[in-house]
C-alpha cells in the first residue's frame, strides 16, 4: 500500500489543478442542500438552492409557513417525484422545530459527539458519512468524510486497498486520513472537496482521464500511455 504520509503531496497537487465551488457550510442548509433535487448535478443543485434561499428562506419556521403552491414549483425543478421532495422539506423542518428549538447548530453544538451524528441520522437522506460531513464543514467535529467519488480515488491511487464492501472500503480510507495526519477541520474539507472533485472530474468511474490527470505519474492504475 502506498504510505498515508503521501497524501499530503497529493492534495497539494490537485490544489494546483482543481478548482472548488462554494457549498453551504450551516447545517440546515446542507441538509436542504442534499434534498433539493433528485440525481441532479452540482450546477443544477446550486441553482435550485439559491432560488430556494430567495424564494423561501433557509430557516424551519419560513419553510413550514410556505404553502404548496409555493413548494411544488420548486420541487418539480428538482426532478421526477416533486411531492415526495416537498414532504421531506417540511419533515426537515418540523425536526428542527420539535427536535431542535428551532436551532440545528446550536443543537449540534450542545449535544455530545454520538448524539448530534444520531440526530443528524434522524434527517432525511443524511446517513452517517453525511453526517460527518455537516460536523466537519460547519466546523463543529473534525470528523473524517468522503463521498463515492473521493473514495475511489484514494483506492485508484493505492492509498488501501478497495473492498466488495463499500462500508469496509469506506472505513479504510477515512483511516488513510487519520494517519496522513489530517485532523484540523478545514485540512479534512479541503481533501473532502479536493479528491471528489477530482473524481468526478477526471479520475471517473467509467472512464478516467489519464492523460490529463496531474496525478498519473504516481498512479499505480495509469496506463503507460499516460506516464
Amino acid at each position: 500500500m502506498r504510505p498515508a504520509g503521501e497524501l499530503t503531496q497529493v492534495l497539494e497537487m490537485l490544489k494546483r489543478h482543481t478548482a472548488v465551488a462554494p457549498v453551504p457550510t450551516e447545517p440546515l442548509a446542507m441538509i436542504l442542500w442534499e434534498n433539493i433535487g433528485y440525481l441532479i448535478d452540482d450546477d443544477r443543485r446550486r441553482s435550485l438552492f439559491d432560488a430556494f434561499a430567495a424564494e423561501i428562506g433557509i430557516s424551519a419556521p419560513a419553510i413550514l409557513a410556505a404553502d404548496d403552491a409555493t413548494l411544488l414549483p420548486l420541487a418539480t425543478r428538482g426532478g421526477m417525484r416533486p411531492e415526495v421532495r416537498v414532504r421531506r422539506w417540511r419533515d426537515i423542518a418540523a425536526l428542527v422545530r420539535d427536535r431542535c428549538g428551532g436551532d440545528l447548530d446550536g443543537a449540534l453544538r450542545a449535544l455530545p459527539l454520538a448524539k448530534a451524528r444520531a440526530l443528524l441520522r434522524a434527517f432525511p437522506m443524511i446517513g452517517g458519512p453525511g453526517g460527518d460531513k455537516i460536523l466537519l464543514f460547519s466546523g463543529i467535529a473534525p470528523t473524517p468524510s468522503l463521498e463515492s467519488n473521493g473514495l475511489r480515488v484514494l483506492g485508484r491511487l493505492g492509498f488501501f486497498a478497495e473492498q466488495p464492501s463499500y462500508a469496509a472500503s469506506y472505513k479504510d480510507a477515512l483511516a488513510v486520513l487519520a494517519t496522513a495526519g489530517l485532523r484540523a477541520c478545514e485540512e479534512l474539507v479541503d481533501a473532502h472537496q479536493l479528491l471528489r472533485e477530482h473524481g468526478k472530474t477526471l479520475c471517473r468511474r467509467g472512464e478516467p482521464l489519464c492523460m490529463a490527470c496531474p496525478l498519473s505519474e504516481t498512479c499505480p492504475r495509469a496506463p503507460v500511455s499516460a506516464l
